[in-house]
């Protein structure tokens, strides 16, 4: 899936240096002759930096530099987070012998690194080292093709004197893909004056760097470079909403977020409750002719019993639908699985010209697809651009441009499991409008607020409100309800999930020739136990039992499941829903909404400025 989280139009924030810093009408002809910036970014998203620079005082002496870097940086479109960045390890040293103590103070969301001794003043050309390591600065999935992505303003426009001849060598785990950068004014999108990609990562160079402009970087890296190195997101509070409380305001508030709060959880169990049939079995529906059955609120202490096959009729999407009331994106992978098990695609392991040693897969369209439903038939339209068969698409290559295809058969899922009368309303619409019930009960209160706030100054009255909004989004998720027929087929697909997560290899019972692995597999991924339901049929051929091959997939291996490739295959299978799984979602950009190649100068992570003090 393409991003759990999207950033959006990141801007660089304004900084306020703290007091004792030199401010630009102090600076004089003061500029900096040379910065090198090496940096090397980790596997775990880590970048360790490393700054060389002289610092020319000219006519103004002075006790050092001062560098000031981001710690957070607001988020367009997403007024309740920052986007949060980590520094530590900051040293300095001086190959001139200049002072280097180090004197760190954190305001307004910056950090502010002054180098020197206050007590000491140096003239002239002074050599600076500035290291330190930073974390938060990658954007896993932001690039083409899902890649791994640093967008990253390496010169910010705080800066209050001329840097020249900057330059930077930027590394990572692996090679670089792909380079550029941008220079000027914020938001211009001119390139830098060099940038080259190099077998140990990418450089970037330019001659001046002018007060009030920035230096942006973009690199790209492989999918799946970066492991774990997502955005760091902080919570962003906002003083307006900080309101004195008193014993009248806070007794009403509290009032009414109990009184609303308690109405709305007393509607969301009356409404939310899913039906069962009573007195029957779990799992069974009345036979035809039995007329109409009683039907009650469902219980959850029911004990769930094993089911050695799925319900009949019912697909691996629609079933990982029903069991959580989301359409998830394995469920979908699920499906894509399923249409190849049924001969409708042929799945091929292949490896790519960049990385022999990461396979890809290749889907291949077999035959018609006009017998399937709405929602596989949706999956089949964002796979392949045509009616023709033996098309082909490599996952990689999917990109953003399914990412579509994902909503419209998430959609396409929620209204089959409504239109075959497992849900009493499309699960997806009843939790929208408690949402929305939720965010207009709290832009209520937020009014009421802000007006009682202006005019007897009980603003805390609001908060009630708010309270009993944020209860009924809170409440959201528990309002879809199935119906006594949704419950039954839930009974079924919950005993089978048992089956799939507890089925031991001398538990296995299936005719000679009998693919039950493949069968069941697309369930096992709907389930999230696929790599485990592998390993058993993995179990079976070291035994000696005759297992079938699939058809449907073509790998590497040869006898998927012999006593040496069972792992393997299984590995591979659990790559390939990761990556199927991956493919299908949004990036999240680093910045501008999408990837730093088509950003411009400043409005990448990072940045900063600096001077003289």
């Amino acid at each position: 899936m393409k991003r759990l989280l999207a950033i959006f139009g990141m801007a660089i924030v304004t900084l306020v240096l703290v007091p004792g810093i030199a401010h630009a009408d102090d600076q004089g002809r003061r500029n900096i002759t040379h910065y090198a910036v090496d940096a090397s970014a980790a596997k775990d998203g880590v970048v360790s930096v490393k700054i060389d620079f002289d610092f020319d005082f000219a006519d103004k002496p002075g006790h050092g530099p001062y560098v000031t870097l981001p710690l957070r940086q607001g988020i367009k479109g997403d007024p309740d987070h920052w986007r949060s960045f980590t520094i530590t390890g900051v040293q300095a040293s001086s190959p001139s012998g200049a002072p280097t103590k180090i004197d760190k103070e954190t305001d307004n969301g910056a950090l502010a690194i002054k180098i020197g001794n206050e007590n000491k003043e140096v003239k002239g050309v002074q050599s600076y080292q500035l290291s330190y390591r930073i974390s938060g600065v990658v954007n896993p999935g932001a690039g083409a093709a899902g890649a791994d992505e640093i967008f990253w303003n390496i010169i910010g426009q705080q800066w209050e004197i001329p840097l020249h001849n900057v330059t930077m060598n930027l590394t990572g785990p692996t090679e670089v893909s792909k380079a550029t950068c941008y220079a000027g004014k914020p938001g211009r999108s001119a390139p830098c004056d060099k940038h080259q990609v190099t077998a140990d990562g990418a450089t970037f160079s330019q001659d001046l760097v002018k007060p009030g402009s920035a230096l942006t970087v973009v690199a790209d890296w492989p999918a799946g470079t970066f492991v774990g190195a997502q955005p760091k997101l902080s919570k962003r509070f906002h003083p307006g909403n900080m309101f004195p409380a008193t014993p009248a305001t806070g007794g009403l508030a509290g009032a009414i977020a109990l009184l609303g709060g308690g109405a709305l959880l007393w509607r969301a169990r009356r409404k939310g409750r899913d039906e069962e049939y009573l007195g029957l079995t779990p799992g069974l529906s009345p036979a035809a002719g039995e007329g109409a059955a009683t039907v009650g609120t469902r219980s959850r202490r029911a004990p769930v019993a094993v089911q050695f096959t799925p319900p009949a009729g019912v697909g691996p999407g629609e079933m990982g639908t029903l069991a959580d009331e989301v359409a998830d994106p394995r469920d979908v992978t699920a499906t894509v699985v399923d249409l190849a098990v049924r001969g409708y695609l042929r799945i091929e392991e292949i490896t790519t010209d960049d990385d022999v040693d990461k396979p890809d897969w290749r889907l291949v369209k077999l035959r018609s697809t006009d017998d399937l439903k709405a929602y596989e038939q949706t999956i089949i339209a964002g796979l392949f651009s045509g009616d023709d068969n033996e098309q082909e698409v490599v996952m990689s290559d999917l990109g953003a441009s399914f990412a579509g295809t994902l909503g419209k058969t998430q959609k396409a899922l929620y209204r089959q499991v409504t239109d075959r009368g497992w849900f009493r309303a499309n699960p997806a619409t009843v939790r929208a409008a408690w949402y929305g019930i939720g965010a207009g009960i709290i832009a209520l209160g937020a009014l009421v607020g802000i007006a009682l706030a202006l005019t007897v100054g009980w603003g805390l009255v609001g908060l009630g409100i708010v309270v009993a909004g944020i209860v009924a989004i809170c409440v959201a998720h528990l309002m879809p309800a199935r119906t006594a027929a949704g419950t039954a087929v839930l009974a079924q697909s919950l005993g089978f999930k048992l089956y799939l997560e507890t089925a031991e290899a001398n538990q296995i019972r299936f005719e000679e020739g009998e693919d039950i692995f493949s069968r069941y597999l697309p369930f096992a991924i709907a389930f999230d136990v696929a790599e485990r339901w592998a390993k058993i049929f993995a179990d079976l051929a070291a035994q000696g039992r005759n297992v079938p091959e699939p058809s449907w997939y073509v790998g590497s291996q040869v006898g998927y499941f012999a006593a040496t490739s069972g792992v393997s295959f299984a590995s591979s299978l659990s790559a390939f829903s990761a990556t199927a799984t991956t493919a299908m979602t949004s990036a999240t950009a680093g910045s501008s909404g999408g990837s730093g190649f088509s950003g411009g100068a400043g409005i990448g992570v990072g940045g900063g400025g600096g001077g003289g003090w």
